[in-house]
């Protein structure tokens, strides 16, 4: 196994991703401050900025799967039934490291080279991912209210 969101296991045995792109925001508010122009070439004056928290966490798998050797002809369609639940899946990697909640965000896929019934024999495949973050509040709330 090499990734499992939720249900969907990504192997080479049902559908292995090639490539896995994983980008994480970072938010700064600015703020506007008086200066001479000079000064800001300098890196003097110029907006100040403060950190205000992580900002969004995206994952895309891209893969191809090859039906007629290995991989699943219908992975595609349960990994769209998986994304109509509108669930936030737990996502965790083949060594067990647990990635937190994501959402399906997106699913793309190009079939190609057919057999004469329809059936393709090749599938690649784009799926884009999203950190779904816990309010904070909510969990407070919920924890003392078992009190």
């Amino acid at each position: 196994m090499m990734m499992l969101l939720g249900p969907v296991v990504f192997s080479i045995d049902t559908g292995a991703y090639e490539q896995l792109q994983h980008s994480t925001s970072y938010q700064w508010a600015s703020q506007a401050r008086l200066g001479h122009r000079l000064l800001k070439h300098l890196g003097i004056g110029g907006p100040a900025r403060q950190y205000i928290g992580p900002g969004e966490d995206s994952i895309n798998l891209n893969g191809t799967i090859y039906p007629q050797y290995k991989g699943g002809i219908r992975q595609l369609s349960l990994v769209r039934l998986t994304a109509g639940i509108g669930v936030a899946m737990p996502l965790l990697d083949g060594n067990g490291f647990v990635y937190g909640r994501w959402i399906i965000e997106n699913v793309q896929e190009t079939k190609s080279v057919f057999f004469a019934d329809g059936i393709p024999k090749k599938i690649e495949f784009s799926i884009s991912l999203k950190r779904y973050n816990e309010d904070l509040m909510l969990l407070f709330r919920s924890n003392r209210g078992s009190q």
